[in-house]
């Protein structure tokens, strides 16, 4: 799959020789604003970083770090820049060793054939044949500038998605390496995928794009997951199923990744406690009847990062207690067994507040279950474990209606942040789960 720079946005180098030929500079005047409203990054300005002899280290890992580019060849930039033909020479070497997969030949203008293999871009120009003769959107020959730039600006589809931070972007990457599995064994599937979206005959070009469809493709999924929130129904599932064929067992995991995408984002932000808040024993009271509406909002919370939580779920209490313990201390003692494996205690050693401390980079959840317990030993229990843990996140789940303000100020919980899922969302969400499952061969 493309992998980002800086995990913000696709990173596209377009060389060219910098004002040497009108029709170059035309063409780049096209590509380069299109190509950065559609959400890449677009590194142009090569001459700033040609110094005399030297080249800047710079201007190396432009090229080594970019994950498509475009080269703009004009007569005069053939005969008259070996800045250019170097940058043409690395771009095809990446190629070649296929740590680049997209290379852009645009030759404008009037050149021959002969001067420009003679000059040194005949792997261009055999590149340049090869996407003349392919059968799919062949790149025009002997046209205006204007119409070889808008070729260009079709083999890169729209890639900004509705969130711009890193890990967002990080999940839409996971996501979109399925989808780019798929198309390497079938080139139809992500068209059949789109179909099953719905998607319109603008969105099905998109998808047709040799970069960045798949990041596209994979904006339109999670948005299909958002319909859920919304009352509707979601093709997801089914969106999922249309790639049986080409991803096999690999729709698990993809279906694992999207399983999160009904969660309204705003709403899961309350799963993640500000840095400033790590010492105010963040606490989540949830209005919902099973544990994994938490785990779903938690995975929404963090993008599904690997390894961004551990958390434990309690199950709703309805067991009769084996000795004298005392409804509290059975639900305290629950919660120490869960926390052990919360804080991955060794075999044989029991846990000590003194040794645990929180481990960077990744959160840790409690999920207590309220029901069959009164609110009274529920509160009890999670300010004993906040006064040992006090950056633990603990979720407990309640059954509608959520505790009054008063209560909880009582109870000495006014410090949680209250969640009430809808039972109407909640159904439509386990159901829209079950379908994912269904479909990617995932056993409950």
């Amino acid at each position: 799959m493309l992998e980002a720079r800086g995990g913000c946005a696709l990173k596209i180098f377009i060389s060219h020789g910098s004002g040497k030929d009108a029709e170059v500079v035309e063409a780049l005047g096209i590509i380069a604003p299109e190509l950065s409203d559609r959400g890449y990054d677009v590194f142009t300005d090569v001459e700033k970083l040609r110094v005399g002899q030297q080249w800047s280290p710079a201007l190396y890992e432009e090229m080594y770090l970019c994950d498509a580019a475009i080269v703009l060849l004009g007569p005069n930039t053939i005969a008259e820049s070996a800045w250019v033909r170097r940058e043409a020479e690395i771009l095809m070497s990446r190629r070649i060793v296929r740590s680049l997969k997209t290379v852009i030949p645009c030759f404008l203008g009037s050149s021959s054939t002969k001067t420009a293999r003679d000059r040194g871009f005949g792997a261009l120009l055999t590149l340049q044949a090869e996407l003349g003769q392919r059968e799919k959107n062949p790149l025009p020959t002997g046209e205006l500038t204007r119409r070889i730039a808008q070729w260009v600006l079709g083999e890169f589809a729209p890639v900004a998605g509705p969130c711009g931070e890193s890990a967002f972007f990080e999940w839409t990457k996971r996501v979109s390496g399925y989808l780019r599995v798929a198309r390497e064994r079938d080139y139809h599937s992500l068209n059949d995928m789109a179909e099953a979206l719905c998607c319109s005959a603008e969105e099905l070009l998109h998808v047709r794009a040799s970069v960045g469809a798949e990041l596209f493709l994979t904006h339109l999924l999670f948005r299909s997951g958002e319909l859920v929130q919304q009352g509707q129904e979601s093709l997801l599932p089914a969106a999922v199923a249309a790639l049986r064929a080409s991803l096999g067992t690999g729709r698990s995991g993809l279906a694992a990744e999207l399983m999160p995408s009904w969660v309204d984002p705003e709403t899961a932000a309350c799963f993640v406690p500000s840095p400033s808040c790590s010492e105010e024993a963040p606490l989540i009271l949830l209005r919902a009847g099973g544990s994994w509406a938490a785990e779903q909002h938690i995975k929404r919370a963090l993008c599904n990062a690997p390894r961004a939580f551990t958390s434990r779920a309690l199950h709703a209490n309805g067991a009769i207690p084996m000795d004298e313990s005392t409804p509290e201390e059975e639900l305290l003692n629950d919660c120490f067994a869960a926390l052990e494996e919360i804080f991955d205690i060794p075999p044989g050693y029991t846990l000590d507040p003194g040794l645990v401390k929180p481990r960077p980079g990744c959160r840790e959840y409690l999920v207590i279950n309220s029901s069959g317990h009164d609110l009274e030993d529920v509160a009890s229990v999670v300010n004993s474990l906040h006064k040992d843990y006090p950056w633990l996140v603990i979720v407990v789940l309640h059954p509608e209606p959520l505790p009054a303000g008063k209560l909880l100020d009582d109870l000495g919980l006014a410090r949680a942040v209250k969640v009430d899922l809808a039972k109407s969302l909640e159904m439509r969400a386990y159901s829209f789960m079950r379908s994912l499952e269904d479909v990617a061969g995932i056993a409950s």
